[in-house]
């Protein structure tokens, strides 16, 4: 059996939604909070919105909360297409708490934008080590990064699981259906 991507995948597709879904919620009141709720009400990464997340850093924060707004920036950052700076948010975060597998799902997802597939490809395997809730997602994401890299088998497969833990999933039935499976001595 050979697989032949018909068109490749839109990463697009993948990295806009998945990053709403790894938030880190923040407790209390103030700029960090109101940088979560940027956040998660699906903020395009206006500037405001940033600048409310960079005031909370600047504020007497938990480890955990300080993280929590250095990964909410980072998603904010993503959506303005600051690729860059969401990479250097979420290696923030990392560093300060690096056991947050749905950091590590954006992380891959900013690596990916610029183009650092063996990173992401590394970055999404750890957000599944450590048992992410956004397992789904995290396969999605991983089947485009192995699409980038040319392995289709590893791409198809990924797609199949998702789709097994969300059926009828959306962005993965469409992705797949860009997949042809052929028996191995079919024309290519």
């Amino acid at each position: 059996m050979t697989l032949k991507a018909l068109l490749p995948l839109a990463a697009l597709l993948s990295f806009t939604a998945v990053p709403a879904a790894a938030q880190v919620f923040v407790y209390g009141e103030g700029n960090a909070q109101s940088c979560f709720m940027s956040a998660k009400t699906g903020d395009k990464g206006s500037t405001g919105a940033i600048q409310t997340c960079t005031n909370a850093l600047s504020d007497a924060l938990t480890r955990s909360d300080e993280a929590a707004t250095y990964v909410n920036r980072g998603v904010l950052q993503m959506r303005k297409g600051e690729h860059e700076k969401a990479v250097a948010d979420y290696e923030a975060a990392l560093a300060l708490k690096d056991d947050l597998p749905e950091a590590f799902i954006n992380y891959a997802a900013a690596l990916f934008y610029t183009e650092r597939y063996d990173e992401a490809l590394v970055a999404v395997n750890t957000a599944l080590a450590l048992g992410t809730e956004k397992e789904a997602e995290a396969l999605y994401n991983r089947a485009l990064i192995h699409d980038r890299q040319g392995n289709l088998r590893g791409a198809y497969d990924d797609l199949t699981r998702a789709l097994s833990l969300k059926p009828g999933w959306t962005p993965a039935q469409n992705a797949l259906s860009r997949y042809e499976v052929r028996p191995r001595n079919a024309a290519s």
